[in-house]
């Protein structure tokens, strides 16, 4: 079995199939993972969820902002943007949506050494920790109150973490669903985009030298507990990271006009495959 890892969709259903095709993706043998911001921006997040959700146990998604977006707005009733509007007003928009929410934020696979989250990860995070934090989010969002629990993750997050248990929470959704720029220490920068640091001590969170979650194993009491390597979308403006020995970046910025990008896993060195975006 193939583990194919594709870039953030964000609604381009028709470029996400031809790029399938053109790797002779099959269901039956292949499993697709998805590193998040499935919806959103571009033309078509319904059909995108319905192939998604189809796939069954073949796909494996985390969650993006653009997908929280979606749920908070149908927490809070409130109106979705016109791109995601289709999804809320489809005859099979709940069961869609109770799909989408079911959805983890880290996804592991220690068979071949490969941890999956949409934006990045703490520097002092092991990824035992990393997944204990993205386990506080999931059961948050598949709790039969979710709509009364999720909007209180959304609240103005600081650039380091807060405490009490609902800001460490909100701080932890922030990390793993928007994370690019930070210090060594673990102070985030939010609202840096783009691919040139403008705070000191600035660098991209996949840099760190003494990152825990690739010094330490994920369970440093284990010898035998496997190190993993990091995919991760969210950040257009840096591309694809193919240049890295912890991480593979794979967002391609299709949603803007470039390129849609996907890579097989389970080989010694991933192999890629990409197709233009005209969305």
């Amino acid at each position: 079995m193939r583990v194919l890892a594709v870039g953030d969709i964000q609604g381009c259903y028709h470029c996400l199939r031809r790029l399938l095709d053109q790797a002779d993706f099959n269901p039956g043998q292949d499993q697709l993972w998805c590193v998040g911001d499935l919806v959103n921006r571009g033309p078509d997040s319904l059909a995108t969820l319905r192939f998604l959700r189809d796939l069954g146990s073949q796909c494996v998604a985390v969650l993006g902002n653009h997908d929280l977006h979606l749920l908070r707005s149908i927490a809070t009733n409130t109106t979705p943007p016109a791109s995601l509007r289709q999804v809320a007003q489809a005859s099979d928009g709940a069961e869609l949506i109770d799909w989408l929410r079911h959805r983890p934020l880290l996804h592991l696979d220690s068979t071949i050494g490969w941890a999956m989250v949409h934006a990045g990860l703490h520097p002092d995070w092991t990824i035992k920790k990393a997944r204990k934090r993205a386990q506080s989010i999931e059961q948050i969002l598949q709790a039969d109150d979710w709509q009364q629990r999720l909007p209180q993750l959304f609240q103005r997050v600081a650039e380091r973490q807060a405490t009490g248990k609902n800001g460490k929470t909100s701080f932890a959704l922030s990390v793993l669903t928007r994370s690019r720029f930070c210090t060594k220490d673990g102070q985030f920068n939010w609202d840096n985009s783009g691919t040139t640091p403008n705070r000191k001590n600035d660098a991209p969170w996949f840099t760190h030298p003494k990152a825990r979650w690739r010094a330490n194993p994920a369970d440093a009491n284990n010898p035998r507990s496997p190190h993993y390597r990091i995919v991760f979308g969210h950040w257009s403006a840096m591309g694809v990271v193919n240049n890295h020995p912890h991480v593979l970046g794979l967002d391609s910025g299709c949603v803007w006009g470039n390129r849609l990008t996907l890579a097989q896993l389970n080989r010694p060195t991933p192999k890629l495959w990409s197709t233009k975006c005209s969305a």
